[in-house]
């Protein structure tokens, strides 16, 4: 229950008999008080209507109609009006001004966009360019790397395309694609929900990646100890440094040591070219140097491991040609996809360049089944 002084100094904000210090004095003490807000908000309502009952939709309307002289002349007859419907009307916008302030969200941020590289983002709901602070919301990363640096320490680098929800300093959704955190001991328990299961850091550094089709969680660590727990019961399996494990719709892998025995690549967009041109596709491709665990047939290996010994693989491409008139050759573009190997994240590898050597005519004839054997 209001006191009967708040309430004598609540008419005389209606009537417009307080100072500019009192009004301010007022306003101060109504930001805290919900029970004088609504107080006023009834008041001001009686005095509005005049004490007829007006239809809420045609308040504004009413004033206007039956106080415009009254409006002209407040400034000059502030004392003089003993229930003036502008003031009562002024008043209920001071109280809605403050309900609107205390009612509107406030943005919490509590992660910071660190850096990018090659990225291209569409259709999130957070600011994506460089040192951004973010709070609660959407990330989708369609090209390219992102590294975010959450306010418990944990860094997180998304490899496109990933969507990635943030929920609060320790906790975010993978929805697709790939993270690759580093979690300090200030963010041990750090959680990364998937479609499929949570996984749960305990000061490590690994990799979690979303398969969209699927729906399955592949989590893999390259240091330390993470827990993943899966969404359809309360089995929770551990994976300490060098293991993976699978978790899809309907089944949870034991910790593994193995690599997958295929990956998946990312989706090619169509080549924007016009009818000018001619797109041939590879008729054999191989690379030299056998990749023990890892064979792929969609991947192309190439490595130049100076210090490492007969290592280094090279990546042959074959075009059939006939049918091209070479005369009339003005350009040509080779195009090559990146795929992620699934044991060599983006993320933590370094930038490298390659060379492409084209041999036109007749060349030497080799076989893509066997030359993976050759060094």
């Amino acid at each position: 229950m209001l006191n009967d002084d708040l309430q004598k100094d609540l008419d005389r904000l209606i009537d417009g008999d307080l100072t500019d210090e009192e009004r301010s004095q007022i306003a101060s003490r109504l930001e805290d008080n919900s029970e004088a807000i609504d107080w006023l908000a009834d008041r001001a309502w009686m005095h509005a209507n005049l004490r007829k009952s007006i239809n809420r939709r045609s308040i504004e309307n009413e004033i206007l109609s039956q106080h415009e002289d009254e409006i002209i002349q407040l400034p000059k007859s502030r004392f003089g009006l003993q229930v003036p419907a502008i003031a009562a009307a002024l008043a209920l916008l001071f109280v809605l001004s403050f309900l609107l302030r205390d009612s509107a969200p406030k943005t919490i941020h509590f992660a910071t966009l660190e850096e990018t590289h090659s990225a291209l983002w569409k259709g999130g709901d957070l600011p994506t360019s460089s040192g951004s602070r973010l709070g609660e919301g959407t990330l989708r990363l369609v090209e390219g790397l992102a590294t975010l640096r959450f306010d418990s320490g944990a860094l997180v680098t998304l490899e496109a395309p990933a969507t990635l929800v943030l929920k609060d300093q320790m906790n975010c959704e993978l929805k697709t694609g790939t993270a690759v955190s580093d979690i300090p001991d200030s963010a041990l328990g750090f959680r990364i929900k998937t479609p499929s299961a949570d996984v749960v850091d305990y000061g490590t550094r690994f990799a979690v990646s979303v398969y969209e089709d699927t729906g399955e969680t592949h989590t893999q660590v390259m240091e330390g100890r993470v827990q993943v727990e899966y969404a359809e019961s309360d089995r929770i399996v551990e994976l300490r440094t060098g293991q993976r494990n699978v978790a899809a719709v309907d089944s949870l892998s034991a910790p593994t040591e193995e690599p997958s025995s295929e990956y998946r690549t990312i989706p090619v967009s169509p080549m924007d070219h016009d009818s000018r041109w001619t797109l041939i596709e590879t008729t054999k491709d191989a690379y030299t140097g056998l990749v023990k665990g890892h064979e792929s047939s969609v991947l192309l290996y190439v490595k130049n491991a100076v210090m490492e010994g007969p290592v280094n693989r090279t990546s042959y491409l074959g075009f059939d040609l006939k049918g091209i008139d070479k005369e009339r050759i003005e350009d040509t573009e080779l195009v090559l996809s990146f795929a992620p190997t699934g044991w060599g994240l983006a993320s933590y590898v370094p930038d490298a360049t390659f060379s492409v050597h084209g041999v036109l005519g007749e060349s030497p004839d080799w076989d893509e089944s066997i030359l993976h054997d050759q060094f």
